[in-house]
């Protein structure tokens, strides 16, 4: 039982609170900067005010929200010059188009003025609004701005990634506890497979030759189901991005990497990416991030491991997972690029504000601006 207690006090140490979704319908718009917000399912937030409470109604899902308020759905809907007749899953669906189609309008309207377009997306358990003494998603974005600010680089239209990444506290005594915020962590790994194929869509319309993104933890989830069908899609899915330069840059991966990578080149694509790739990638991994590892910080001998509850081998180099992940690329992808940067300097840290502090990115945005 104290094993149990110590593995997650320091792995998830944080207020006692009840698992919960993370909700953005209160959010105050800020016309200074571009942002996306998904639901757990991956339905765009509209400009619109919805209540967390009301949200809790709706078991965190935007579609079932919009069933439970027909008067709302049909006001907000005539907001984006849409009148349904009807609220079912076509009239909604339409409803969720025609915010996306917005967000990348808002982006385009933009994106002439830059070389390129940079899109960030955080982990798992991250709060918008601050609730306790973990970092929010949006201070974790400003700080890793910020740093890649100083490097002398032109700067990318950015563009913050918002999801429901899941947020309950760790601080349990009793195995019951441990092992429900580790289910926790599944469902937010679930969660991240809506996200990314509705952030496909974003990236795919896009108006740029330069594409960015940057990951961090299970952020990687998101990202690689936006890029390739890592995960089984329909036919009619949209298109992968077809910029002609897609910089990728994992920040320790929450995901497997020799699953994930084997549909690398399975992409809804008219470029022949076995020929000359468009897509660049850059993995940085530490070996020591005991929250990939799910070992105790202290002696590394509790916890279940970067195998179970979801993988995260690949961000920790698991049994040389990164490297094993390298070898594979040259020879299954030659045409393809990847990088790996190794920053087990950091010790046990796996939080994304630690990759913003001193040098840390300076590799990151070499890679993103190498020509």
């Amino acid at each position: 039982m104290l094993r149990n207690f110590l593995v997650f006090f320091l792995l998830f140490s944080s207020l006692n609170l009840s698992a919960q979704h993370v909700f953005y319908g209160e959010r105050t718009a800020d016309s200074t900067k571009l942002a996306l917000f998904f639901d757990r399912y991956g339905f765009p937030y509209p400009d619109h005010l919805i209540t967390d409470s009301s949200m809790i109604t709706a078991d965190g899902s935007l579609y079932t929200w919009f069933m439970q308020n027909g008067e709302a759905f049909i006001g907000i809907s005539a907001a984006y010059e849409l009148f349904p007749e009807r609220i079912d899953h076509e009239t909604i669906a339409r409803l969720r188009d025609s915010i996306i189609a917005g967000r990348i309008r808002e982006i385009n309207a933009r994106s002439a003025q830059f070389p390129a377009v940079a899109f960030y997306v955080h982990g798992f358990r991250k709060q918008y609004v601050s609730k306790s003494s973990d970092v929010t998603s949006v201070e974790e974005f400003r700080l890793v701005k910020a740093n890649l600010a100083t490097y002398g680089k032109p700067q990318a239209l950015e563009v913050e990634v918002y999801w429901d990444g899941m947020y309950d506290c760790c601080f349990s005594a009793n195995r019951k506890k441990n092992k429900q915020l580790f289910e926790l962590y599944e469902t937010a790994a679930s969660n991240a497979k809506h996200v990314g194929l509705s952030l496909r869509a974003v990236l795919s319309g896009t108006q740029t030759d330069h594409l960015q993104l940057v990951s961090h933890s299970l952020g990687a989830r998101v990202a690689t189901v936006a890029l390739f069908n890592c995960i089984p899609v329909a036919r009619n899915i949209h298109p992968t991005p077809s910029q002609q330069r897609v910089s990728i840059c994992l920040l320790a991966p929450a995901i497997d990497g020799h699953t994930t990578f084997q549909h690398w080149h399975k992409r809804q694509s008219t470029l022949d990416v076995t020929a000359k790739d468009n897509y660049r990638l850059l993995i940085v991994y530490n070996e020591d991030d005991f929250v990939l590892r799910k070992k105790d910080p202290k002696t590394g001998l509790f916890g279940p491991g970067a195998k179970r509850y979801g993988e995260t081998s690949l961000g920790c180099n698991y049994k040389q997972e990164a490297v094993e992940l390298e070898r594979y690329f040259n020879e299954h992808y030659p045409h393809s690029t990847i990088r790996l940067i190794d920053k087990t300097s950091l010790g046990k840290a796996h939080s994304f504000r630690y990759y913003a502090s001193g040098e840390q990115l300076r590799e990151v945005s070499d890679f993103l601006w190498e020509y």
